[in-house]
C-alpha cells in the first residue's frame, strides 16, 4: 500500500512548548461561544489554529463552562 503525503501537511510539529512530535490535529477556539473544535491536521498553518499530536490532543482539557467538538476523521 503506498502512503501519498501532501506537501506541507505533515511536516508540522506538536505547538506545545517542547513537544517535538509530528503535529496530528488542529485546535481552534471559539470564545465567544466557549467552544474547542479540534479535527484532522489543517492544510495550512493558520497562526490562530494550534497543532496537536496524538498524544495531547488525546489529553486537551478546556475551560470549566466549555464545550470540546471533535471532528473524527472517516477510517475504512
Amino acid at each position: 500500500m503506498a502512503v501519498v503525503r501532501l506537501a506541507g501537511m505533515r511536516d508540522r510539529l506538536c505547538s506545545k512548548v517542547g513537544c517535538a512530535r509530528e503535529a496530528m490535529s488542529t485546535l481552534t477556539y471559539d470564545y465567544g461561544d466557549q467552544m474547542a473544535a479540534l479535527g484532522p491536521l489543517g492544510r495550512a498553518g493558520d497562526p490562530h489554529a494550534h497543532d496537536l499530536c496524538a498524544i495531547h490532543a488525546d489529553r486537551l482539557s478546556v475551560p470549566r463552562g466549555w464545550v470540546v467538538v471533535r471532528h473524527e476523521t472517516l477510517r475504512a
